[in-house]
């Protein structure tokens, strides 16, 4: 089984613009129990009404959030993502997802939606394996590769 390319790439640089790019584009945005702990105690609210109040459903076992077609609804231009602090998991471990990282051709596909990808300094592999071990404790399903 060959590695993954994270594991034989020469380098992967990663800095965020904040271009909002990665909050704007459909798809889920998951909460697993402790990141919906986070977020809810962000805002002041408790769990259960932040998931009524956001509508999170159980998507692949895990409460998740979709805007269908619109931005994240913690998204804004100014100042970014509203609950930065509290942003759940799939958000803080971006662009290092198991399905990103794993093929050149992934990595090269995310890139080209993601302008903070390729730039800035290298990430070492132990942060990138940290980022994808992040993903799979906390429940995260692995989407389709890129």
């Amino acid at each position: 089984m060959p590695k993954p390319y994270y594991q034989t790439a020469s380098e992967l640089r990663f800095e965020c613009t904040r271009c909002g790019n990665c909050c704007t584009r459909p798809g889920l945005v998951y909460f697993p129990p402790e990141d919906l702990r986070r977020a809810a105690g962000h805002l002041g609210l408790s769990h259960t009404v932040f998931r009524r109040r956001y509508r999170l459903r159980i998507e692949n076992g895990v409460y998740a959030l979709d805007p269908g077609d619109a931005p994240c609804p913690f998204y804004t231009e100014e100042p970014g993502c509203g609950i930065y602090e509290g942003r759940p998991t799939q958000c803080r471990t971006w662009p290092f997802w198991p399905e990103v990282v794993t093929r050149k051709g992934s990595w090269d596909a995310a890139a080209k939606d993601c302008e903070g990808m390729n730039r800035g300094t290298n990430v070492t592999v132990r942060e990138i394996e940290k980022s994808v071990e992040l993903c799979a404790q906390a429940g995260l399903p692995e989407a389709d590769p890129w």
